[in-house]
């Protein structure tokens, strides 16, 4: 009986790191067809919010707030205009998925974390009401 009990803490010790809830708060930066993406993203346990500035190659800067979930090491979030981002975080610092458009196809992305913890002073200002209260 010792050594089944021992089994199974060594099994749960060994898989908490995996079933963890994942920290995405930070600068997250990606390629995207040539376009520069820059993610500020914050996180109050599982609701995620965020900026993305997206800067094309001709140098014009698009702006684009989105919301979101993590659920484990799994992120959904999305914009106003319905295109969403769906992947799982790999590792402390890189996050792969696919990113769909809502009229179009869908396009494999992946995105790096460059710096940790809040970006903007003093915080991004959250639309009202969100995240829901518990």
């Amino acid at each position: 009986m010792k050594s089944v009990l021992l089994v199974f803490i060594l099994l749960l010790v060994t898989l908490s790191p995996a079933l963890a809830q994942a920290d995405v708060s930070g600068l997250w930066v990606s390629d995207f067809y040539g376009n520069r993406v820059e993610c500020h993203i914050e996180q109050r346990g599982q609701f995620l919010y965020g900026v993305a500035y997206v800067t094309t190659r001709t140098g014009e800067r698009n702006t684009y707030h989105v919301a979101g979930l993590v659920q484990g090491r799994h992120i959904r979030a999305q914009h106003g205009g319905g295109n969403y981002f769906e992947g799982d975080v790999e590792g402390a610092d890189q996050v792969s998925g696919t990113f769909y458009m809502k009229n179009g196809p869908s396009i494999a992305m992946q995105a790096e974390r460059i710096k940790r913890g809040q970006t903007v002073p003093g915080g991004l200002e959250w639309p009202p009401g969100y995240p829901p209260a518990q």
